[in-house]
């Protein structure tokens, strides 16, 4: 998690920050504890100092019962939180490109979960404007995603309608191919009956030929 906060804005989750978080600590619940506890710390102070507001106390996850139980729903929370980070900070278009990358149903829930962020009483703040603000950037993240998912579907809905062109015409060639093969035969089959004077196409060619000769001969007389 702490490495994603620090792609999500390196500035602010720096190589300082990331220091304090300890790796490689195993079964070691006090550690991870500590951790998380930096974690949810940091993400805090992201939604206060960097998008000014302070996270409604009902939206905060109980580290406990991630450190002894991993408790699914609480750590949902957590990555809701951060999810909020991304969508929100300075690089949520690079950030939204990336969400474009995922398996469609992967992308359905993170839209589910900024919805589920925008549904909620967000965040707990003495005036009703800063709310306002939030949801605001909450709403432009959602709808930029969308409009990413729509063109997405248009790009794949447009590849699908080139693979066809693409096959009808490939069919198409394949069949002139297999016609020009059937005349050629039949060209080659034409220039052997001329060789054979016993075949019936060769004895009309070639009474045709003496017909000719003798309409030339009267023609010169």
């Amino acid at each position: 998690m702490a490495q994603v906060l620090h792609q999500i804005d390196v500035a602010w989750f720096n190589e300082s920050w990331l220091s304090r978080i300890k790796e490689d600590i195993g079964d070691n619940w006090r550690i991870k504890a500590s951790n998380l506890k930096k974690v949810l710390q940091g993400i805090m102070s992201y939604y206060s100092e960097f998008l000014g507001q302070q996270i409604s106390e009902e939206l905060i996850p109980d580290l406990n019962q991630i450190t002894e139980c991993s408790d699914s729903v609480e750590l949902g929370r957590l990555l809701q939180l951060i999810l909020g980070c991304a969508v929100n900070c300075e690089k949520k278009q690079e950030h939204i490109q990336n969400i474009m990358t995922l398996e469609e149903s992967v992308q359905h829930v993170v839209m589910t979960a900024i919805q589920e962020l925008m549904s909620k009483e967000i965040l707990s703040s003495p005036t009703n404007d800063a709310v306002g603000e939030l949801e605001q950037q909450l709403k432009r993240a959602l709808e930029e995603l969308q409009e990413a998912l729509a063109e997405k579907e248009e790009l794949r809905q447009r590849c699908q309608e080139l693979d066809m062109q693409v096959t009808a015409l490939q069919d198409e060639k394949n069949s002139l191919v297999s016609e020009n093969e059937m005349i050629n035969e039949k060209l080659d089959q034409l220039d052997g009956s001329f060789d054979d004077p016993n075949t019936v196409v060769a004895k009309k060619y070639f009474h045709a030929q003496l017909q000719l000769e003798q309409l030339q001969e009267e023609n010169f007389r």
